[in-house]
């Protein structure tokens, strides 16, 4: 003979905390309309010209193009030697 299945009851214990304490500070709380409109307009502009921009820009992908070709190599070397291996 079976036994019959205790429903499920939720007695309101938690196993984990969820008050928010491994949150970190700054990501507690909800952000108000008023509030984010004020740190809008806090923020300012910035002195940057369009010119010096573009050279910022351009200096951050001549830095990042080696390290993209040095990536493709490595993947390229891998399929070649995959393809030597199984054929």
């Amino acid at each position: 003979m079976r036994k019959k299945k205790e429903k499920w009851v939720d007695d309101g214990r938690t196993i984990v905390p969820m008050n928010g304490d491994e949150i970190p500070s700054q990501w507690r709380g909800v952000y108000t309309g008023r509030e984010r409109k004020k740190n809008l307009k806090n923020k300012g502009k910035s002195d940057v010209t369009g010119k010096e921009r573009r050279a910022m820009i351009r200096g951050m992908f001549a830095v990042m193009l080696p390290r993209l070709l040095i990536i493709l190599a490595g993947f390229a070397i891998v399929f070649l030697l995959m393809y030597l291996w199984l054929s």
